[in-house]
């Protein structure tokens, strides 16, 4: 059976299909085939059928060439599918592949929707658009990992850096392909992105890039690279000769390389910023860097800049003085070694003898930055921090309930810290300590969270671009009788939970307070928030009753954030939100039936 001719044939069917039926009559490159296919189809009956139609099609005039072309080639077609090959020659292997994660794809089109449009065009508004995304943990989506790709390069850098430190970290390894396909040498904003983000994800497949950037590179390039280098050796002498480049932001990344180092040069090169007039530049690298040698003379110098500080009376060395020693506390925040906290809890309890220093900045600056630094290091310096807590002013005392959060059991935390959500009396008037310090531990509490409206996900965005739980969620439940009993509203709104009649009444109150002045969406929005997610018996006839005020209104763009709510409301208010349609300007309506119908496909 000669597949070959009947492959030929199928080639001319297909031409003429292109070129209309209307040519095919009497065409010779088809006609110079008929012979082979007879033949054929002696031994084959198929053959002798395909010659028919060949035949039929040849002989056909312009009415009935159309279906003559139709018949022929549905049966070559048939005839070459039923003989098509189902394996190829060869060893079979395994594709490679990487893993992209935890990833899923369970979001509508409508929802990613204005998503997409942030990532892919320009305006306004694209920035809140993507945050909230992030938040909301779209970019989990498969659907989305090319976007991000191109997002990279958005003429936007808040966006685009965004995506860079946020966003396609989450991706892996199985982005690394599509990042050097089309990382340029030679380019700046995106591409030096690039390059960090494949020395992030793949830093010895990298190093060659990072070397091709020293010496082809763009500027920006050629500084980002030697921030990539430090993993080798050999890099050394090249980094040591940077760390003393005219250009600052060339001398912070050799100092960020440098701290990689474990070698006496790098070292010293970095002692030498520290106690030099690079320290600013350095702050980051050394308080990066793990190497014992580094903490070692960063606590030395730390100290000793402590006591001339405390021994200086001119204001203007003062000044000077306390400046480097913020530097230095710096170079030691997050730090959780034995080391570390010895030193900082010495210090802690010699701050008295700041009080001399009215320099600015002071030794009240000082204070404030040894006691932040002290809530995010060891559990010791911690706990010296939590017991001293009646001694704290209130710019000091929200630290301290950081550090008790972090350190202590929720108990603990409610005993010493929930008597100050009680105060009483008025915080303008600045002698009334109790009102101000009641003011810090509900700002506490809201900072807890993390983002503005953290208590109201199932986790929280961080600046390190993890998802982390928000330490509001380990407080005592307590905690929110407290605040319904003090009228908090704002720390209601960060520990409200389903089924408190306090909170439900409390924030009722609120809405109808805020509603009834006329305050636009944007002043309802978070207080909404908090009633859909706590499942308040009110949440959906307030989200209507919302949108249905605001929509016509000179900000009712901002009607946008109500109604992505939707989606979290009941079932059984489906009848009350679709009602609206025929009450909303066209706009609206749009946004609000994509939010139904993201909805209905909830489980």
């Amino acid at each position: 059976m000669s597949i070959t001719l009947l492959k030929q044939v199928h080639g001319e069917i297909r031409r003429l299909s292109i070129a209309g039926s209307a040519v095919a009559p009497g065409e010779f490159r088809l006609k110079k085939l008929v012979p082979g296919l007879e033949q054929a189809g002696k031994q084959a009956p198929v053959f002798a059928k395909v010659a028919q139609g060949v035949n039929k099609l040849l002989e056909s005039e312009e009415r009935t060439s159309a279906e003559a072309l139709l018949e022929v080639s549905t049966l070559v077609n048939a005839v070459l599918y039923t003989q098509g090959e189902t394996d190829v020659p060869g060893e079979l292997s395994p594709i490679e592949s990487v893993d992209l994660g935890t990833q899923r794809t369970r979001n509508s089109a409508r929802v990613l929707k204005p998503l997409l449009e942030s990532l892919t065009t320009t305006g306004s508004g694209r920035v809140e658009t993507v945050k909230e995304a992030c938040e909301r943990g779209l970019f989990q989506d498969l659907r989305l990992v090319g976007p991000a790709l191109a997002a990279i390069d958005d003429p936007y850098p808040e966006i685009a850096d965004m995506i860079a430190e946020r966003v396609l970290p989450l991706y892996g390894r199985a982005i690394v392909p599509e990042l050097r396909e089309k990382f340029d040498v030679a380019g700046r904003g995106g591409q030096v992105r690039r390059l960090l983000l494949l020395n992030q994800l793949d830093p010895p497949g990298t190093r060659e890039l990072v070397l091709k950037a020293l010496e082809e590179g763009s500027k920006e390039m050629k500084v980002a690279a030697i921030g990539c280098l430090g993993d080798d050796a050999t890099d050394l002498t090249f980094l040591l000769e940077q760390a003393k480049a005219r250009a600052a932001d060339v001398r912070t990344a050799a100092f960020q390389a440098l701290a990689k180092l474990p070698t006496p040069d790098a070292v010293a090169s970095l002692r030498t910023a520290v106690l030099g007039n690079d320290l600013k530049l350095a702050v980051e690298p050394v308080r990066n860097s793990r190497l014992p040698q580094v903490l070692a003379f960063t606590l030395e110098e730390t100290e000793s800049q402590w006591n001339k500080l405390v021994d200086e009376d001119d204001k203007a060395k003062q000044a000077k003085l306390a400046e480097r020693l913020l530097l230095l506390l710096e170079c030691l925040r997050g730090r959780d070694d034995l080391a570390t906290g010895k030193l900082l809890i010495n210090l802690f309890a010699a701050r008295s003898h700041l009080a001399d220093v009215k320099s600015e900045p002071g030794g009240k600056d000082v204070e404030q930055r040894l006691i932040s630094i002290m809530a995010t290091g060891s559990a010791t310096a911690q706990s010296v921090l939590v017991d001293a807590h009646a001694d704290l002013e209130e710019e000091e005392l929200a630290a301290a309930f950081v550090a008790a959060v972090r350190s202590r059991d929720a108990d603990n935390v409610f005993r010493i810290f929930s008597p100050y959500l009680e105060a009483t009396g008025d915080v303008k008037k600045k002698k009334n300590a109790g009102a101000l310090k009641r003011v810090a531990i509900a700002g506490a509490i809201r900072d807890a969270g993390g983002y503005r409206f953290a208590s109201l996900y199932d986790a929280s965005w961080h600046a390190d671009g993890g998802r982390t739980r928000p330490l509001a969620a380990s407080l005592d439940p307590r905690w929110l009788d407290v605040a319904v009993k003090a009228g908090l509203t704002d720390v209601v709104q960060m520990l409200a939970r389903p089924g408190h009649a306090g909170a439900i009444a409390l924030l009722n109150a609120e809405f109808d307070e805020r509603f009834g002045k006329g305050k636009d969406a944007y002043e309802l929005g978070d207080l909404l928030r908090t009633m859909v997610k706590m499942e308040h018996p009110a949440a959906a006839t307030s989200v209507v009753a919302a949108i249905e005020k605001h929509a016509a209104g000179a900000r009712g763009y901002m009607v946008t954030w109500i109604i992505r709510l939707i989606p979290e409301l009941p079932k059984s208010a489906l009848p009350l939100v679709e009602a609206l349609q025929t009450k909303l300007p066209e706009k609206i309506v749009d946004e609000l039936i994509d939010a139904v119908a993201e909805w209905k496909q909830r489980p």
